[in-house]
């Protein structure tokens, strides 16, 4: 199989340190699996990130990566399925916050940054529509009330309040 050529993603106005390539690329070096993933890393930053990816492609080429990056992280979701410290929640909140704090110098990356958002929570939603309707009918069971009032029930609690219930849990 030939490598595809990165000729066509468009140069960015940002500098790319030298050595660095503009687009993804793999990383069977990294220790562990999450430093394995494409999207994780510093290639396209001056810091670590858990979305270090090109602000390029405009919306449309943007949607397409997000896709592409969901499906990556849902393969490592699946890979490391047995790893009782695979993390991915912490990864998937990491992903999301450096998405966020991602910052467009110009109109063509806050398009392409939006695309990549939008194409992002559209693929995991797809998955997750795909799961409710597969696994979820004992939600079917549970009055929204419910779900409400445990929400409600949370909201009012502070940490002190629970470390206390801990410790007196602990105490018995």
């Amino acid at each position: 199989m030939s490598k595809p050529s990165l000729k066509a993603i468009p140069k960015s106005k940002r500098s790319l340190a030298k050595g660095k390539q503009i687009g993804l690329r793999s990383k069977p070096e990294g220790k562990l699996a999450w430093d394995r993933l494409p999207f994780v890393g510093k290639d396209h930053s001056k810091y670590a990130s858990c979305w270090d990816v090109p602000m390029s492609g405009g919306f449309f080429g943007g949607i397409a990566v997000g896709e592409s990056i969901a499906r990556m992280y849902l393969k490592y979701v699946r890979t490391e399925r047995g790893n009782p410290v695979a993390l991915s929640s912490t990864l998937l909140s990491s992903m999301l916050a450096s998405l966020a704090a991602k910052q467009p110098t110009t109109e063509d990356e806050e398009y392409a940054l939006k695309g990549q958002r939008t194409g992002f929570l559209s693929e995991l939603s797809n998955w997750i529509e795909t799961a409710v309707d597969r696994l979820g009918s004992n939600l079917d069971a549970i009055p929204e009330q419910s779900f409400v009032q445990q929400a409600n029930e949370h909201l009012t609690r502070t940490d002190a309040a629970l470390m206390a219930a801990i410790e007196s849990r602990g105490a018995k």
